[in-house]
């Protein structure tokens, strides 16, 4: 059993909170970078399918 301190990619000193923000910074990226590159047709919203949550 692993310590709390221990971190499987072997930085102890990194914040789990700070990862996540940076993976989720790099899929926001990357989905402005495909806006850019799908034609402006493909930007419609899909159709409501039931089901979804109420506003």
């Amino acid at each position: 059993m692993s310590t709390p301190t221990e971190s499987p990619a072997g930085a102890p000193d990194r914040d789990p909170v700070q990862e996540a923000r940076e993976h989720l910074e790099q899929a926001l990226a990357a989905l402005d970078r495909l806006r850019d590159v799908l034609p402006a047709s493909s930007r419609t919203p899909p159709p409501k399918a039931g089901g979804g949550e109420s506003a």
